[in-house]
């Protein structure tokens, strides 16, 4: 039984296998269940401690390597609307809402840029 005020330690490499089956493929929206079975932690201990381990919880973690994905594909000269898809967003318009909520500039402001 787990005494309360005492540190749980992390199961980093079941953690690390989360956090490379999201890195693998971030476009793909894997379940909970996925997680659980891949790491052997039930949802809640994956949540707390990737959040403790990484910074961020698995769903912006996500997000970020979808943005990291976009921002390659964006500077490659891939259309917009093409890279949201590629980079598994919903459409374009959720693509230039993460990104302008994460760096500031829509996509097509971000490309320009760089030109």
């Amino acid at each position: 039984m787990r005494r309360p005020g005492r540190p749980v330690p992390l199961a980093r490499e079941a953690l690390a296998r989360v956090r490379d089956l999201i890195a693998e493929d971030p476009a793909v929206r894997h379940s909970l269940a996925e997680f659980e079975a891949v790491s052997g932690l039930d949802r809640w201990t994956i949540a707390r401690q990737f959040r403790t381990a990484f910074g961020t919880s698995p769903t912006r973690f996500r997000t970020m390597r979808q943005l990291d994905r976009a921002r390659r594909l964006l500077r490659d000269g891939v259309p917009p609307s093409e890279t949201a898809q590629l980079a598994g967003f919903a459409d374009q318009a959720h693509l230039t809402r993460m990104f302008k909520r994460t760096y500031g500039l829509t996509p097509a402001r971000w490309a320009a840029a760089l030109a």
